[in-house]
């Protein structure tokens, strides 16, 4: 199946070996996802997804270099599976041009650099689970109750772990409505409900790099609230924070949220702000916007 999708190469190698994966470089890429391997015989449910719990925790321990990526033209995303039967998928794995295709030549033309991750926690993760109870095992810092449910869990939460069930349950719904002949149709656009689609929507801007980074080092919240609402037209509504802010292996990647800082707040660089972005950024801020102009009777 794999060799009739483009632009994808596949690595003979196996997802537990971390020379394998840092051959692909696993800390350079945009997503990485973990497919659960061919259900096994056994009768335990826990170990169906051994592998692919294996797999996710094998990454997550691993350290890298903090050296700098380069990106292609093209944009390019590293989705490692956990292929532990790979006999369908040989003959492409031994197929030198192809697999030439996940290195980079010299001299190719270069639009982005960007800074890997130098600690396994940090590499975005989703994991594919055939048993929804295994999730507890993908975390080792979550307290979550071993019988939560699923969607109530942190890992399912966060978007790191993707269960089977969940897509049976999509896959169900999307067959009651095919069958009833109607198909995939989308809404019907108005002017009046594309005017509300004119409304501030909420983003995340990085202290790290970008047009905010000066207040990254020792700035102060009071200070990043007005410059980003007098030069950008944003409203700064909260920070969002790593946990550890050590940058030692145990430090953990995950992230919480502060509400209204006060004034004299101090920023970090690995912070994030949460902000109130207008719909169009080139647009001249105008309190009367989208309202019809009264007449004069007087």
């Amino acid at each position: 199946m794999l060799q009739n999708l483009p632009k994808i190469s596949v690595l003979n190698g196996s997802p537990l070996s971390r020379a394998d994966l840092r051959a692909v470089n696993i800390n350079l890429c945009d997503m990485c996802v973990i497919l659960s391997a061919k259900i096994p015989s056994s009768d335990d449910p826990t170990l169906v997804d051994k592998e692919a719990i294996l797999a996710s925790l094998n990454i997550k321990a691993m350290t890298f270099d903090d050296t700098i990526g380069v990106l292609h033209t093209f944009t390019m995303k590293l989705f490692v599976s956990a292929l532990f039967n790979q006999s369908d998928v040989t003959h492409m794995a031994n197929d030198k041009s192809r697999r030439s295709r996940c290195f980079i030549p010299l001299g190719s033309p270069i639009v982005l650099q960007r800074r890997g991750s130098v600690y396994g926690t940090n590499v975005p993760l989703i994991t594919e689970l055939v048993n929804d109870t295994n999730v507890q095992f993908l975390d080792q810092d979550d307290d979550d109750d071993p019988d939560t449910e699923l969607y109530l869990t942190q890992p399912f939460a966060c978007g790191t772990a993707f269960a089977v069930s969940v897509l049976d349950s999509l896959m169900s719904t999307l067959e009651l409505i095919l069958a009833e002949g109607a198909g995939l149709r989308g809404g019907y656009s108005t002017p009046e409900s594309l005017a509300n689609r004119d409304r501030c929507r909420v983003g995340q801007i990085s202290l790290y790099d970008g047009p905010l980074a000066q207040f990254g080092e020792g700035g102060k919240y009071c200070d990043l609230f007005v410059s980003a609402l007098r030069s950008y037209g944003m409203l700064c509504i909260g920070l969002y924070r790593f946990r550890d802010t050590s940058s030692s292996c145990e430090a953990s990647s995950k992230r919480f949220v502060i509400t209204n800082p006060p004034a004299d707040f101090p920023l970090l660089p690995t912070d994030m702000v949460f902000v109130l972005m207008q719909f169009d950024p080139g647009l001249e801020y105008k309190p009367n916007r989208g309202e019809e102009p009264k007449e004069d009777n007087s």
